[in-house]
């Protein structure tokens, strides 16, 4: 009796096994269907949505919007929940309630807008229309961005091609949207499409297409989101969804994520993620209410105008909605904008390493002080980083320097007429703009020689690094000539104050150079063969002007054949994710060599 007991109890036990196995297997097949629904179901919404706003009125009337978006929140709702109770992960409050609230809000959404539910018209305002709905799928949409970090992290990209290929796909989306029937408004080619696109992304600022004629306002917005993507990264975007709409993040994605952002500390990488957006977009904010607040009546929609240079400076992007930029007749003369734009750049240009270190010196500064008052510490500046006083002695150097032979070529040319203050500023904005921004206030077709070559230098060094604009870099130029002059003096190291500076970051140093050089001759010599007919100085500036991401042009862009376009194309992008970066992600070797060869020394000279 107790031996058939037992029997039955393994059968039993058996069968419950087999069935957990079966509802395991279930589950996970449930999941992946769930996955691939909510992932159709974006793709059709975001088409829908991109339909929504490209297309002129006319065309939305033949189709049934409302309906629409009605049919793709439903399984956006479903699969999106289904997946949330089949895979429970310990969250953090905040998330947690956030996620409560979209789905109270989405169950509100799916509620009244039912037929077979009864309408409140009071509580229906908040349930029912295309806007609450688009709001809704596109909280749905974004509270699940760890899929797209997830997703990156299993395919084994290095993340230097990974960078890469997150600049080449915004680029290819951004020239679909610029295509869209209501971004434009006279007829344009894809290239010239995929030009501007690339232009914003990189943040280069060089044109083919009047931005303040040739777009709409929606064309003009679709600019703007590109230049302040391409100025911090879609990875940047993407890590910090990806860590607020999960409150975590595992191990291989957090290395992931260092190695784009370049950053030394892997433990506090998001929230760096989270001070470069706050830096960004509260520097940009005071940026655009100090140019609202200075910006002549005459200028059509103050607002628009205020937010979009404030952007477009601080992402050193050079884009403007006016004909002529700054040097149009009715902010000509409005210094108070330049010195505001000016500095947008120069913060924009520094790096946000440096603005971050900068940050928290000044707010260990002011703690002290506090601190001071009440006669509790001794007073604390801040500790001195190597990287931080490098890139802004560079800086400070460079723009002085630069302003000053500015000042002096120029005179009596392009700044006749001018008063000495006038003439101060403009050279302090010429300066300043030739480091990756791209702006002008003046007619720069009127610049000798001279000054062309010393802007050309300027456009080679461009911005430091992790910022928005490109060049060489300052702290490359700063170790190559410090390297240089040590070498000279017959020292076999590098030493800047109490530390050596690596044989790895010379090497590095060198190869920037190099490579710079050749693409940008290269490039140079491709012009010169597909434009003859145009100054050689001229080609030679803009080479210079698309690498280092300036979108100054003596050479007037729009008025290039389709392959020069492609040649400008290729600089531009080259020069925003950086020779090393391409190359390193193509070619770079996962194995390592455990053993050395003798040295050997090349006679060199």
């Amino acid at each position: 009796m107790k031996k058939k007991n037992n029997n039955f109890r393994e059968k039993v036990f058996k069968q419950v096994f087999i069935a957990t196995d079966y509802l395991k297997q279930f589950a996970v097949g449930l999941s992946s269907l769930s996955l691939f629904v909510f992932s159709v179901s974006s793709v059709l919404f975001i088409l829908l949505f991109l339909f929504h706003i490209g297309v002129f009125q006319q065309e939305l009337h033949k189709i049934d919007l409302l309906g629409n978006y009605k049919i793709i929140f439903l399984p956006l709702f479903i699969s999106k929940y289904t997946r949330l109770i089949l895979n429970i992960k310990k969250k953090k409050r905040y998330v947690l309630a956030f996620d409560f609230i979209v789905f109270l809000f989405s169950v509100g959404i799916l509620l009244f807008n039912s037929s077979t539910f009864p309408s409140f018209q009071q509580a229906g305002v908040f349930f029912t229309g295309k806007v609450v709905l688009i709001l809704a799928c596109f909280l749905l949409i974004i509270t699940e961005a760890d899929i797209i970090f997830s997703g990156l992290n299993s395919v084994k990209i290095p993340p230097a091609l990974l960078f890469v290929l997150s600049f080449l796909f915004i680029i290819l989306i951004g020239s679909g949207l610029l295509m869209l029937p209501k971004a434009h408004v006279m007829p344009m080619s894809y290239l010239d499409a995929l030009f501007t696109s690339t232009s914003a992304v990189c943040v280069t600022g060089l044109i083919v297409l009047d931005t303040s004629t040739a777009f709409t306002s929606t064309g003009q917005i679709i600019i703007l989101f590109l230049i302040q993507i391409g100025g911090l990264g879609i990875m940047t975007f993407t890590g910090f969804l990806a860590y607020v709409f999960t409150g975590t993040a595992s191990f291989s994605e957090r290395v992931m994520l260092k190695d784009i952002l370049s950053s030394e500390n892997l433990g506090s990488l998001f929230k760096v993620v989270i001070e470069i957006l706050l830096i960004t977009f509260l520097t940009e904010l005071v940026g655009a209410v100090i140019i609202y607040y200075n910006t002549p009546g005459e200028v059509a929609d103050k607002m628009f105008f205020s937010v979009f240079h404030s952007i477009s400076a601080f992402c050193n992007a050079g884009f403007s909605t006016l004909p002529q930029g700054l040097s149009t007749n009715i902010v000509h003369f409005s210094y108070n904008i330049h010195f505001v734009v000016a500095f947008l750049i120069i913060l924009g240009g520094i790096g946000f390493p440096v603005m971050l270190g900068l940050y928290e010196n000044f707010t260990r500064f002011f703690v002290a002080i506090f601190r001071r008052v009440q006669h509790k510490k001794k007073l604390y500046f801040g500790s001195r980083d190597m990287n931080t006083s490098m890139v802004l002695t560079t800086t400070i150097a460079l723009l002085i320097v630069g302003a000053v032979v500015y000042y002096l070529l120029e005179k009596d040319t392009s700044l006749a007429g001018l008063t000495p203050y006038q003439k101060a500023v403009t050279a302090f904005f010429g300066s300043v703009s030739a480091r990756t921004a791209g702006f002008n206030i003046v007619d720069i077709s009127l610049w000798g020689y001279p000054t062309v070559f010393i802007m050309i230098f300027l456009m080679w060094v461009g911005a430091s690094p992790g910022s928005t604009g490109g060049g060489i870099k300052t702290t490359t130029f700063a170790v190559a000539i410090m390297a240089a002059f040590n070498f000279v003096r017959g020292r076999k190291s590098l030493e800047i104050g109490n530390r050596k500076i690596g044989t790895s970051t010379i090497m590095r140093v060198t190869v920037v150079i190099i490579l710079s050089i050749v693409i940008i001759f290269s490039g140079f010599l491709a012009l010169l063969i597909f434009e003859p007919d145009k100054n050689p100085v001229h080609l030679l500036f803009e080479s210079f002007s698309a690498f280092g991401t300036v979108g100054l042009s003596l050479v007037n862009t729009a008025t290039l054949n389709e392959n020069s376009k492609w040649i400008i194309i290729f600089l531009m992008f080259i020069g925003r994710v950086g020779p090393i970066t391409l190359l390193s992600g193509i070619f770079i070797s996962q194995q390592k060599k455990y053993y050395k060869y003798p040295v050997q020394d090349i006679i060199i000279n």
